[in-house]
């Protein structure tokens, strides 16, 4: 029930119990009749059901099983933590200080300012990553090694996150994520294509699709995705910044990759710059992109029209606040 004043909306303890609940990889497999096996990670009930516009709740009814939890059908992890910034991440000028070999140095995207488009350009990314899992016996007559003896002349070996680790400098194996969310936004969204194999910072959670990456990147990309976000998030970080945790990215319901048609991609989409988030909804080729999932979901053009509306109306009120309390 809503009306101009209130709203009741009618949920079960169990349906709230299974929206904040980290399913195990066993639970994934087994049918809803099986207990609930994981972590309770929790659930912002107030932001979805207590703030929400109507037509988030629209967009649930006609979705109907359509949608799939985005952690039943991809890994989301966190990024790397190096621990020590100034040691792993080097530029242009630092690499050519050090001669540091070639095999050591990984692209990487350290800030989201660093790639304006959706598809990762390794070309305009200004660092390299030291990424070494030898020994220093291994190393011996190498630059990497200087390298390493030098982060220990300043003391870099010794930091708590370092120094846990069998080797301080090696940061392990990590094999690379697909797509790439964006852990903070401020007045733009993208989910990132990572299909150069770039590694990524701790500004970013790692996404490992089980199902057709090029499916899914439309639907994390949509309006209707950010729509989610903007409720699910939260802004206490200044500047109307806000910060979506990565629990939080595993439960939103998305849209099953299997209903989207590839043929109908708008390429220029991925390729351009993706602009603030008012500037991008009037965009000819993001209004495509949502107007394959408005198809999917069946909306009137007065539902869409209240997509874009109650996106606007969040971000704008987000943005006011944060300038309202400098």
């Amino acid at each position: 029930m809503s009306t101009d004043d209130f709203r009741v909306y009618q949920a079960s303890q169990q349906d709230l119990l299974e929206e904040g609940f980290e399913k195990d990889k066993m639970q994934k497999k087994l049918s809803k009749t099986v207990p609930l096996t994981g972590k309770y990670k929790g659930n912002k009930w107030g932001g979805k059901y207590l703030r929400a516009p109507d037509i988030y709740f629209k967009i649930i009814e006609k979705a109907g099983d359509k949608l799939v939890r985005l952690g039943d059908i991809a890994e989301v992890r966190f990024g790397i933590k190096t621990g020590c910034n100034e040691f792993f991440y080097l530029d242009d000028e630092k690499i050519k200080e050090w001669g540091i070999e070639e095999e050591f140095l990984k692209p990487v995207i350290k800030s989201p300012r660093e790639c304006r488009t959706i598809v990762i350009d390794p070309d305009v990314l200004p660092n390299k990553l030291f990424m070494c899992h030898r020994t220093k016996k291994q190393l011996k007559n190498t630059n990497a090694l200087e390298y390493i003896k030098w982060g220990e002349s300043k003391g870099f070996h010794k930091r708590p996150s370092t120094r846990s680790r069998p080797r301080w400098w090696d940061l392990g194996i990590w094999d690379f994520a697909q797509l790439l969310w964006v852990e903070t936004m401020y007045d733009a969204f993208r989910v990132y294509q990572n299909t150069s194999e770039v590694h990524e910072s701790d500004k970013f959670y790692g996404i490992k699709s089980n199902v057709e990456t090029g499916r899914l990147v439309i639907i994390l990309n949509s309006t209707v995705v950010l729509l989610q976000k903007l409720l699910s998030g939260f802004a206490s970080l200044g500047q109307g910044a806000l910060k979506t945790a990565v629990y939080e990215v595993k439960t939103f319901e998305v849209l099953d990759p299997a209903v989207i048609t590839l043929s109908e991609i708008v390429d220029s989409f991925f390729q351009r710059e993706i602009l603030n988030i008012k500037s991008e909804l009037s965009m000819p080729d993001r209004r495509a992109i949502d107007n394959m999932i408005f198809d999917i979901l069946a909306l009137t053009q007065g539902e869409r029209d209240a997509v874009y509306e109650a996106v606007l109306e969040l971000v704008s009120s987000r943005l006011e606040k944060a300038r309202s309390i400098k």
